[in-house]
């Protein structure tokens, strides 16, 4: 059979570009072994890229985490009462409607 090739592109959020580039045979098992090597390459430089930016941002919040955990320990030793604090993207607690009799 003849020779094909797999593309791909990786593009960034700057515009650059990743091409990546697996020949294969015609056949099906050559398609499916490229496939798994061009996910494979892709995967790699995803996997940099991601560590790359929770090392950006890590370093930008971790102060913040470390004040916010200080502030709640002070609190919650002082009225002896452990609550969570929630998440902005969280969705406020559900009403209890009582019933009247």
């Amino acid at each position: 059979m003849a020779a094909c090739e797999l593309n791909g592109e990786l593009k960034y959020r700057d515009g650059q570009t990743n091409q990546f580039t697996v020949q294969v045979d015609g056949d099906l098992k050559s398609l499916l072994t490229g496939i798994k090597k061009l996910n494979a390459d892709i995967s790699v430089v995803l996997t940099a890229l991601v560590e790359q930016e929770k090392g950006s941002t890590d370093n930008s919040r971790g102060v913040l985490d470390d004040d916010e955990d200080e502030d709640s320990d002070e609190e919650d030793s002082t009225t002896g009462i452990t609550t969570k604090k929630k998440s902005k993207s969280e969705p406020p607690n559900k009403r209890i409607k009582t019933l009247r009799a």
